[in-house]
């Protein structure tokens, strides 16, 4: 019960509701004004988990797509975001992990040892963009037939797209190059390791609840690769594959950015923050 009580304390509790807040506006604005192939719709209960501790994590993952799902009204709501609450769960608990395990601090190497972290990391992040980029976009036709977005959302889906990619690998090797710090990379690891496990959470739900259709721009991914032939399991699968591994990345460094940018003293008084900071943290 100390164990459980340590991650809810007063300052955990108040971070919970700005976490939340943090969730439901940025995933709102990524998923149903700009319509990416991604969700950015986790960055709080991430850190909420590695700062709190898995069971904070999961409440907050929990609560924050129950209450975008149920809550809230049109066009920040929306109905098909409830029931994935589940996955949302797991990623709080993944990120509690995480954090417990310290793969969220910082860690200064020598100019070899970043230059080939960053080299690696740039390649797969760059790898998976690039393919996700050319699945979502092979065709406008598609695009709008299947997500029922109007037609210029194509062209601005596309380009925000890419300027959130651009400007995560230029902070990946910024990170890696400039600061020496290869922290950068078990926190990428760490996102690519929860995107694995989210898509196959969520490949259920997506297919027999929603029939592959959720409303956002990850739908023109199921799309692609139903027209490719896959069954709708599968092109839901796929798809999760694809965006949950990218999308979590992205979202882990963030938080890893945020992290670190911080204050020590303020990160130490957190349950799980001495491990966020490794050994210098007091």
């Amino acid at each position: 019960m100390d164990w459980v009580s340590r991650q809810f304390s007063t300052r955990v509790i108040a971070l919970i509701p700005v976490a939340i807040a943090i969730d439901i506006v940025l995933g709102a604005t990524v998923q149903q004004a700009l319509h990416l192939p991604i969700y950015l719709d986790s960055i709080g209960t991430i850190l909420v988990g590695v700062l709190a501790g898995p069971l904070a994590g999961m409440v907050t993952g929990a609560l924050a797509n129950l209450i975008w799902g149920y809550l809230l009204p049109a066009p920040i709501g929306s109905s098909t975001i409830g029931p994935f609450a589940i996955t949302a769960a797991c990623i709080g608990l993944l990120a509690g992990v995480w954090g417990y395990l310290g793969l969220f601090r910082d860690r200064k190497g020598d100019q070899a040892r970043s230059s080939v972290a960053a080299l690696v990391a740039v390649v797969l992040v760059g790898a998976l963009a690039l393919y996700t980029y050319g699945r979502a976009y092979a065709s406008p036709t598609n695009f709008q037939d299947i997500t029922g977005f109007d037609p210029s959302a194509f062209d601005q889906s596309r380009l925000f797209f890419a300027l959130v990619m651009v400007a995560f690998v230029v902070l990946i090797a910024w990170a890696l190059f400039l600061r020496r710090d290869v922290g950068a990379v078990f926190a990428i690891g760490a996102g690519l390791v929860t995107g694995i496990v989210a898509a196959v959470v969520s490949a259920p739900i997506a297919a027999f609840v929603y029939g592959g259709v959720t409303g956002s721009g990850t739908d023109a991914l199921v799309a692609a690769f139903r027209a490719a032939g896959d069954s709708l399991y599968t092109a839901t699968l796929k798809q999760g594959l694809l965006s949950d591994p990218l999308d979590k990345m992205v979202t882990s460094f963030v938080v890893f950015f945020i992290i670190t940018s911080l204050s020590r003293r303020f990160v130490a008084r957190f349950p799980n923050g001495e491990r966020a900071l490794g050994s210098e943290a007091g």
